[in-house]
């Protein structure tokens, strides 16, 4: 395999795609100032390059590009927390975007030949029917909109600068396992059972349907839909089926040993919930053959195992 770049690889999402890239004996360097994730890999057998530097710092992308010489970025750094970007709109902005130009532009001087962007569903409208790839791009929150601004820097580049031979943007949707980074809903819930040892747990909505998505399996279709595509592409990351918030808590919860009690509270839910997020995945399965994993049993004790004695093994 050729050799890869990944920011924000200490993550949530990118620590599943250096593993898998590990796993298929890929050379992978890490590019990361930890201010969420971390070194995963200190003691592991097969381990990234990791380099902690911010990509903001253009002088920073400029070094990393040249001294590294990677043929594929895998472009995952981004502030991706409705809240936090909601309550912090110029972070969100530098990092997202200007970060994203930083990545860009450097990549393009020194030869990268297959560019990934990792978006996000919350580029699209709510609606009620799965999201298209060609369906318009109207985002709610800051956070999609910082991300529409990243996927149209990348198209700019593509179609005028005559650079990259791929540049796939993956629209993600819910993913979910072990490792997460930032307090969305999962991750909440299973820090309130696994650390607090909560037998109540108390969210928000339980009523809107998400694509809730294996992030191992997710990480597995990036790579291989980047190595597949040629020239300027657009995908849905998903499974394609949607359910409701209380289904995946009782997914959550069915791996555990004892009763968990799920409760909706007022004062955790949001009014504003969009209450439909799903894509269409006909074009990820033309591609690579297959969508991604739904958020299943499986996903859920990798969740657990993070939390010593909760599964009782």
């Amino acid at each position: 395999m050729s050799k890869f770049l990944v920011t924000g690889g200490c993550g949530f999402i990118g620590s599943a795609v250096v593993n898998c890239l590990l796993e298929r004996g890929a050379e992978v360097f890490v590019l990361d100032n930890l201010s969420v994730g971390k070194d995963r890999w200190a003691d592991a057998a097969r381990k990234p390059t990791l380099i902690v530097e911010d990509i903001r710092d253009p002088a920073v992308c400029n070094r990393v590009m040249r001294d590294v010489k990677p043929e594929t970025v895998v472009h995952l750094a981004a502030h991706h927390f409705i809240p936090l970007c909601e309550d912090n709109a110029y972070a969100a902005y530098e990092l997202n975007v200007y970060g994203t130009l930083n990545v860009l532009e450097y990549a393009r001087q020194h030869g990268v030949r297959d560019f990934f962007l990792a978006s996000s569903g919350d580029v699209y409208p709510p609606n009620f029917i799965p999201h298209r790839e060609i369906d318009p791009s109207s985002p709610v929150y800051i956070y999609g909109h910082t991300k529409m601004m990243a996927e149209q820097m990348c198209i700019r580049y593509f179609e005028s600068k005559t650079c990259f031979r791929t540049l796939l943007i993956g629209r993600l949707f819910n993913a979910a396992g072990p490792r997460e980074t930032n307090p969305h809903l999962l991750a909440e819930v299973t820090k309130q059972i696994g650390v607090d040892r909560k037998k109540l747990v108390e969210v928000g909505n339980l009523w809107p349907l998400r694509d809730y998505v294996d992030v191992d399996s997710m990480a597995s279709a990036i790579i291989d839909a980047t190595a597949k595509i040629d020239g300027l592409e657009i995908l849905n990351f998903g499974s394609g089926r949607a359910i409701e918030v209380r289904e995946a808590l009782r997914i959550l919860t069915s791996v555990l040993p004892f009763k968990v009690e799920v409760k909706s509270v007022p004062e955790r839910q949001r009014p504003n919930d969009r209450p439909f997020l799903c894509p269409d995945t006909t074009r990820l399965r033309r591609a690579i053959g297959r969508s991604a994993d739904s958020f299943n049993e499986q996903t859920a004790r990798k969740i657990f195992a993070e939390y010593p004695g909760v599964l009782g093994v």
